[in-house]
């Protein structure tokens, strides 16, 4: 919309209603996108707990003798847990997305409300 108002005022009753329709359409993707972003909010307050107890014993805890057990004493059941860069390279994505999703969100403010933008680097 390039920081332009509308011409409502301005449209025949075609081009009003073509405009009101584009509008709708427009509302109805952020009401999509809100619903995802909800959805997002409660994926990562579900998940918490368990994201904070396996980074605990991984990188302060006793992954590295737990491991050295089950390699010695294999429970044959999925151990996905024990692979050696398994839990590390997946934190370090969840981190990067985490960036990623901060850095996004920042671009949306500013691009929607650059005077309410929280000044904040991308």
């Amino acid at each position: 919309m390039n920081g332009k108002k509308q011409p409502g005022a301005r449209l025949n009753d075609a081009q009003f209603a073509e405009f009101s329709r584009k509008m709708e359409q427009r509302m109805n993707q952020l009401t999509d996108l809100r619903t995802q972003l909800e959805k997002t909010g409660d994926l990562l307050e579900k998940y918490a707990d368990s994201a904070w107890i396996l980074q605990n014993w991984y990188f302060e805890g006793d992954w590295l003798a737990d491991r050295d057990r089950e390699a010695a004493h294999p429970l044959h059941q999925p151990c996905g847990i024990y692979s050696e860069d398994g839990l590390y390279n997946l934190f370090g994505d969840l981190e990067d997305l985490c960036r990623a999703v901060e850095a996004d969100c920042r671009k949306f403010r500013r691009r929607i409300r650059p005077d309410k933008a929280d000044g904040q680097p991308v």
